[in-house]
């Protein structure tokens, strides 16, 4: 049995992989939605719209460009296009999920003794591509 850690993982936001990432995590939540009709006594759902959203918590470090680059995106006061996010579970056999996405919050942590770490938050727009 193949078990992945989190030394597989990876994330790439715009095609850059983003160094020094702790940890990254994706939501996928998909709506129910109710079609009881009146006189029935059982609910019933059918499926409804899918949402993703995603966090990462990265350790800071001023000279790894793509990390800077994300965390300053935030900053970004355009109508640029969305950022491609790559959240890959497995660097090696290639599982990954992406998606165009929408960087939603930077929240830096400074204490002394320990390492700077932000993390950032995303919300996908659209589908998410790929698989687990």
């Amino acid at each position: 049995m193949a078990v992945r850690t989190g030394s597989n993982g990876q994330l790439r936001w715009r095609g850059t992989v983003v160094a020094r990432v702790r940890s990254w995590s994706a939501n996928i939540a998909k709506d129910s939605l109710e079609t009881t009709q009146i006189g029935e006594f059982d609910r019933t759902y059918v499926s409804g719209l899918r949402g993703t959203t995603g966090s990462a918590d990265i350790m800071y470090d001023p000279s790894e460009g793509g990390a800077t680059a994300l965390f300053n995106d935030i900053l970004n006061n355009s109508s640029e296009p969305l950022s491609n996010v790559e959240l890959i579970l497995d660097s090696a056999g290639g599982n990954q999920l992406s998606g165009s996405a929408v960087l939603t919050s930077v929240s830096a942590e400074v204490s002394v003794g320990a390492v700077t770490s932000c993390s950032v938050g995303f919300q996908i727009s659209g589908p998410l591509t790929g698989g687990f």
